[in-house]
């Protein structure tokens, strides 16, 4: 990327979360770091930014509450989460936010900016990429990766980074089986079992925008992966 990316950390842990922030911009990004929800909101409000990180379990206003506030302002910002809750429905909660990535404590600060780097290409790729655009017709839909736009008529769905990521594999992959561990790895970077389940919650959340359209289906195929079919 040509300019440094903006990134807006909220986490009420102030020791590790200045270290943190030291880290990645040593390793070139520009943080800025807040401990609580309140001036993490009014922040970003004042300040462009490419990407936040969450801490989950925050005084005041929690990293969910944040998150829900500045997805209100900015649809697509890229999420992740910081939580050392492992419980489904933390990780259910998180996802149906739009999470991009979520990462458990203690973390690796290394492990955090690789995170960080990948959703930041992802993004960047999928904004950026004018010249070949993707165009895919699933039955009545139309979809484009590019602009992460699902289309049906008059109605227009804006896809999150991983939703989009996720039905183009299965688009380059109609009426194929898509391995569970090539779409983890593709996606997030690894084949992680918590991951695996979180990948479960992205299928579903496409099925809800594609059962406009009947013919369309995304098949579980047991202990192997998905299949979309258009009959």
């Amino acid at each position: 990327m040509g300019k440094k990316a903006q990134i807006l950390m909220v986490d009420d842990e102030r020791q590790f979360s200045s270290m943190t922030r030291e880290y990645l911009e040593a390793r070139g990004l520009d943080v800025v770091l807040e401990h609580n929800g309140i001036s993490g909101l009014e922040t970003f409000k004042a300040m462009p930014f490419d990407l936040c990180i969450l801490d989950v379990k925050m005084p005041i206003k929690d990293g969910f509450t944040l998150a829900e506030e500045l997805r209100k302002l900015k649809e697509q910002i890229p999420i992740i989460f910081l939580t050392g809750e492992l419980e489904k429905e933390q990780r259910i909660r998180g996802l149906k936010l739009g999470a991009d990535d979520y990462v458990t404590k203690p973390f690796s600060m290394e492990e955090l900016f690789l995170r960080v780097q990948n959703i930041l290409r992802r993004v960047d790729f999928r904004e950026e990429k004018t010249v070949n655009r993707e165009l895919f017709r699933l039955g009545n839909f139309e979809f484009d990766p590019t602009s992460r736009e699902l289309k049906l008529a008059t109605k227009t769905f804006k896809l999150t980074a991983i939703e989009s990521q996720l039905l183009r594999l299965l688009c380059l992959h109609e009426n194929e089986v898509l391995e569970r561990e090539l779409a983890l790895k593709r996606i997030w970077g690894d084949d992680d079992f918590i991951r695996g389940r979180s990948l479960n919650v992205y299928v579903s959340k496409l099925r809800q925008y594609l059962i406009l359209d009947p013919r369309i289906e995304i098949m579980n195929v047991h202990g192997v992966g998905y299949k979309i079919v258009v009959v």
